[in-house]
């Protein structure tokens, strides 16, 4: 007996659906190439992690205020689940202090402890820790400004593209301003760095 679906054509594809295709597309690409390999925590840094939490969160790994960020190392969402996070829990708080460690351990292999400014000197290797107390480069005008460019949005610790896009009121949304910037952005959506500057319209 055949299915009463058998000889019926998919109809036209609706826009919503085109439109979020290439990201959809780009997403099932990055988790079908994503190497075994990668789910492995990172060897440790030296990063002393208790240190930054105790500086980010009173050392409280299973802390959540409310104010976006989660867990002893106050890992926002968005970042949790680009480095892997996803696998332990969905968010940080939810997580062990081992797990959340290892996740910021990837992040610090990525991105050194930059999305930590202010507490990842506390935690930092002890020939960081010396360099650091030397004192940073004077901050350039770029990390001054706080209204940016007409047009333009300098990527602060914590951004993720979403929320860019909507506190920004970027046309087009999301979507949109990862098509705008998808030069810049050639390692994905989910990988945004402090200082880009993306385009917003």
């Amino acid at each position: 007996m055949s299915s009463p679906l058998a000889g019926r054509t998919a109809g036209p594809i609706p826009s919503a659906v085109r439109a979020l295709l290439p990201v959809l597309l780009l997403l099932g690409a990055a988790v079908a190439t994503a190497d075994p390999a990668a789910a492995a925590p990172p060897p440790s840094s030296g990063t002393d992690w208790d240190q930054i939490a105790a500086c980010e969160s009173s050392g409280n790994w299973h802390t959540n205020t409310g104010n976006g960020y989660h867990g002893g190392l106050q890992i926002a969402p968005s970042t949790w689940r680009a480095y892997g996070g996803g696998r332990y829990a969905p968010r940080a708080d939810l997580a062990s202090r081992a797990e959340q460690i290892a996740i910021g351990e990837r992040i610090a292999q990525d991105r050194g402890l930059s999305p930590w400014p202010n507490c990842g000197v506390q935690g930092a290797a002890t020939s960081d820790r010396a360099a650091s107390s030397r004192g940073p480069a004077p901050p350039s005008a770029e990390a001054h400004r706080t209204t940016p460019r007409r047009g333009t949005y300098t990527v602060r610790p914590g951004d993720c593209l979403s929320d860019i896009a909507h506190h920004t009121d970027a046309p087009g949304g999301t979507s949109n301003l990862y098509a705008l910037n998808r030069a810049r952005l050639r390692n994905g959506p989910d990988r945004i760095y402090p200082g880009q500057r993306l385009r917003l319209t």
